[in-house]
């Protein structure tokens, strides 16, 4: 498999577990926002599952992220990790763009995922323009909410707003799409480290708009948080 990074231990990316998290390298969309663009094509690793593992310090990890890029492009990467991880008694949670519900689907019937993190780019008459991705989307997502949902595994959707390249408008429509989802975080845009250096001097949405953008995302789904640089906010 292709790695492009190991955390061994992180206390933000998987919510009340400390975590390994492992990027695969790869990804099939090129959002300009990206902050994780450093692991797509570049410091790949050819490893094993069984070389990254041994390849980590687990002493207070209690939990595995997967991660990328978008680590669905491998999905045999993605299977061999999670049935290592569970076999050490870790939950897995694996951070997706929802573009492969076929191997959610895997993932599920073999109990190999505990969380699920869908980040939705925009509403999905904007997606072309803000993620260069030109295939159906929104029906490969509502089929990873309602896999994961009736299997009793969590579901955040996220969204990072751009001001540039998106408005209300898409909150509303993501949140009525994602309804049925656990979690709906809508997070600022971190621009000093984006991928499309043009964006760095896009002005970053307030915390005031932000809270502002949750309540309307709130209208149609009761667990709503918004994440700034430096906190989240949930939203009543």
């Amino acid at each position: 498999m292709k790695i492009s990074g190991i955390v061994e231990l992180s206390t933000i990316d998987y919510p009340k577990h400390a975590s390994a998290v492992v990027f695969l390298s790869g990804c099939n969309m090129k959002c300009g926002y990206c902050q994780n663009y450093e692991y797509i094509t570049t410091n790949v690793s050819e490893m094993t599952a069984e070389e990254v593992f041994n390849s980590m310090d687990l002493m207070f990890a209690e939990a595995l992220v997967i991660s990328g890029g978008e680590p669905t492009l491998q999905p045999e990467a993605v299977l061999e990790l999670a049935k290592i991880a569970k076999g050490k008694g870790f939950p897995v949670k694996l951070d997706t763009n929802g573009t492969n519900p076929d191997l959610v689907e895997k993932l599920i019937s073999n109990n190999l995922l505990n969380y699920i993190a869908i980040d939705v780019k925009a509403g999905f008459n904007n997606y072309e323009k803000v993620t260069g991705y030109k295939k159906e989307i929104k029906e490969n997502i509502l089929k990873i909410i309602d896999l994961c949902k009736n299997n009793k595994i969590f579901v955040e959707c996220r969204t990072t707003f751009i001001p540039e390249l998106m408005d209300e408008s898409d909150i509303e429509e993501i949140a009525k799409t994602v309804k049925n989802c656990n979690l709906y975080a809508i997070q600022q845009f971190d621009r000093e480290h984006s991928y499309d250096k043009e964006l760095c001097n896009v002005k970053r949405i307030s915390e005031d708009d932000l809270i502002a953008l949750g309540k309307i995302a709130k209208k149609y789904i009761e667990n709503v948080k918004i994440k700034t640089l430096s906190s989240e906010i949930p939203i009543n």
